[in-house]
């Protein structure tokens, strides 16, 4: 057994004991939790949200309609315990957490969302810009022994970069938002 088929079958024993399930990948990769999470999803659950722990990446997964019960206040007995059948994988490749060609734009919607989710926990774009716009500026300083045009130079450089690398993440934040509400 490989170790797709392993987090297969440890997700599908989750399932059928709980109403509530964190899938965590160490690595923070969207693409391996969204499989998993589409794997939920043909299980009875949905996804709720994602969180970004360290470098590991957790996505919760709720039964479906339980959502509605804790609205309601309603009680519901405890989740289904007969076990899932862990040969049957609807819309994955045999042994790996691959989709087929059919369940692909489900799971890219998927990975849009936990990536969205994900990033809009980090730090605000007029913090991070405090952040870079301070160290240019100390490079700035450290550069000032070699003369105040190094200096000028250094400080203009480093927060060009800053600034670039500080748009392009402004920009695939604005990307999978849109392709997120597209799909919606």
């Amino acid at each position: 057994m490989n170790r797709a088929e392993r987090r297969i079958r440890a997700l599908l024993r989750q399932l059928a004991e709980r109403d509530f399930v964190v899938l965590s990948d160490l690595g923070g990769s969207p693409r391996r939790l969204a499989v998993l999470t589409y794997v939920a999803e043909q299980h009875g659950f949905r996804y709720a949200e994602a969180h970004r722990v360290g470098r590991a990446l957790q996505v919760h997964v709720v039964r479906e309609g339980r959502a509605k019960e804790q609205a309601e206040g309603r009680v519901e007995e405890p989740a289904d315990t007969r076990p899932l059948d862990s040969t049957a994988v609807p819309g994955l490749r045999s042994g790996t957490l691959r989709p087929l060609p059919e369940a692909a734009q489900a799971v890219r919607q998927l990975r849009d969302r936990i990536e969205l989710d994900a990033v809009s926990e980090d730090l605000s774009v007029r913090a991070r810009s405090v952040i870079m716009t301070g160290c240019a500026l100390f490079l700035g300083l450290f550069l000032l022994v070699s003369g105040w045009r190094a200096a000028l130079a250094g400080f203009a450089a480093s927060e060009a970069v800053f600034m670039g690398f500080l748009y392009g993440e402004v920009a695939r934040r604005r990307r999978l938002a849109r392709r997120v509400h597209a799909a919606v």
